[in-house]
């Protein structure tokens, strides 16, 4: 009887372990899709930064030749 106890507790052990490894696998995912977004986010700042320096320069080039 004690055996049948275990079989029956095992199975509802190993779909906890697994349902808490896939919320974590899943928070994780998540957390780092944030972290690619933020990342992307500020390169395109950083682009945006330089470019419109660029701009600028070539302006002041362009407005200063004439």
């Amino acid at each position: 009887m004690g055996h049948n106890y275990v079989i029956v507790v095992l199975p509802e052990t190993i779909i906890q372990i697994l349902l808490i490894v896939i919320a974590i696998i899943g928070i994780g995912l998540i957390v780092w899709q944030w972290k690619n977004e933020r990342r992307r986010k500020k390169a395109i700042e950083s682009l945006e930064y330089v470019v419109t320096k660029y701009e600028q320069a070539y302006d002041r080039m362009f407005n200063g030749a004439e």
